[in-house]
């Protein structure tokens, strides 16, 4: 495009070259000559920005990093696609399998009584905004404070990810009672006091830029997935709670088929026994990712497991 471009130009230059020697001094030839050879380079110049402006602004970005079906366009899939975040994310695992609230804590002298929300019920009284804010970044509509929520996480989930999910709470129909107002014990008290429990709008700025390592666009989906789910028990860098969850580089030493079982059926290698939780989670949560996901899981986490010791 460039060449074309400037083949009008050179002709113009042509015929300043050419004026008959008679009806010009040597002078003004001279100086029409570098006239002309400036013009044409700057046009030359001209041509080839445009033919590099033209290269960048026709290149393809890269896809946005989601859970498999995050992209769908067609409504009732994207509804589907929702449902299936509310068992990984373990929104299920909380509030109920129907969603509907449940007793979380039952301790008058201890954290207290509280519950988890009612969402079929809890939901239809806010907007979409005020329910993404909730989810996100930890902000109650209503209350001060938004407990054990992990928005920490959530506020990392891709914005394709978060539409769906919303989507489907949306489409929910109220069932059930409302679910009561949580009423906190001394030792909650205590501790959210001390510091030991923080309210989920705080860690949210708190957790922003503490995501598990980035390994590269190759494990950019195993990355995103741990990131909102693995996270929330292992840590946010996946190194594991001391006393608690072992650092994920454990994932490391499995098989593809070890791993699968590991993470679908809660069974890890050797038939060793697991916490009760990783049991529970790896059936009712992760055994809902696709083959795909569960694939740059473990992709990831043997990635993870073979970098440098020094390497953060």
């Amino acid at each position: 495009m460039a060449i074309f471009a400037c083949q009008r130009p050179l002709r113009t230059l042509a015929q300043l070259l050419t004026f008959p020697s008679e009806r010009a001094s040597a002078r003004w030839s001279g100086e029409l000559i570098m006239r002309a050879m400036a013009v044409l380079a700057l046009l030359l110049a001209a041509g080839c920005e445009g033919a590099d402006s033209s290269k960048t602004s026709s290149a393809t970005p890269e896809p946005p990093v989601t859970f498999d079906g995050a992209m769908v366009t067609e409504a009732a899939a994207r509804l589907a696609h929702g449902e299936r975040l509310t068992r990984v994310l373990g929104c299920r695992g909380c509030h109920g399998k129907a969603l509907q609230g449940e007793l979380w804590d039952d301790e008058p002298k201890g954290y207290g009584v509280t519950w988890a929300s009612n969402l079929t019920t809890a939901i239809p009284a806010m907007t979409e905004a005020e329910l993404r804010a909730l989810l996100t970044k930890g902000v109650h509509p209503r209350r001060r404070d938004l407990w054990v929520m992990p928005s920490e996480l959530f506020q990392h989930l891709q914005e394709n990810d978060v539409a769906a999910l919303v989507a489907y709470l949306r489409s929910m129909a109220p069932a059930g009672k409302p679910s009561p107002e949580p009423l906190l014990g001394p030792r909650a008290i205590a501790e959210i006091k001390s510091g030991k429990i923080k309210p989920a709008a705080a860690l949210v700025p708190e957790l922003k830029d503490r995501r598990p390592p980035d390994l590269g666009r190759e494990h950019e989906l195993g990355r995103y997935v741990t990131s909102v789910t693995c996270a929330e028990c292992h840590g946010p860098q996946l190194k594991g709670v001391e006393g608690d969850t072992p650092d994920l580089i454990v994932a490391g030493g499995y098989s593809r088929a070890e791993f699968e079982r590991l993470i679908t059926q809660g069974v890890p290698t050797g038939n060793r026994k697991l916490k009760p939780l990783m049991q529970s989670v790896a059936r009712s949560r992760f055994s809902q990712l696709t083959p795909n996901e569960r694939d740059a899981v473990y992709a990831y986490l043997k990635r993870l497991a073979e970098r440098p010791n020094d390497q953060d």
